[in-house]
């Protein structure tokens, strides 16, 4: 039991890394453009934010049933998931709002956080 929620909390993972990448492109370049962004942007929206969201809620169960409760890298992944998760609305009223300075900012903030923490989750360096 304990391997397959690992692996799909590596799965999600990866699913939320990409799907966040292109809904920041999604969102991001035709607003750059000055162009509405296109309707696709709302599911990868959702595909972003709900396959991170799993990820985060796997990760607690693994962290549950591997005995990982003394180390700091699973409650940094908690952080990381609630991080996306703020960034990512942010990023979403920015998108209705047409303020493209806002919208690179909080997406560029989900990006790095993704990124940066599934490079720490992947060589556990502490």
């Amino acid at each position: 039991m304990y391997t397959a929620f690992y692996e799909a909390h590596r799965g999600f993972a990866m699913l939320g890394c990409l799907a966040t990448v292109v809904w920041a492109l999604l969102a991001l370049i035709p607003t750059l453009r000055g162009q509405a962004a296109p309707r696709l942007w709302r599911p990868t929206y959702i595909a972003a934010m709900a396959t991170t969201g799993l990820s985060g809620v796997t990760g607690l169960v693994v962290l549950w049933m591997g005995n990982w409760l003394t180390f700091v890298f699973p409650w940094l992944g908690l952080v990381a998931v609630a991080l996306h998760g703020v960034a990512g609305v942010r990023g979403r009223k920015a998108l209705a709002a047409g303020a493209s300075g806002r919208l690179a900012i909080a997406l560029i903030v989900q990006i790095v956080t993704l990124i940066a923490i599934y490079g720490l989750m992947t060589v556990k360096p502490f």
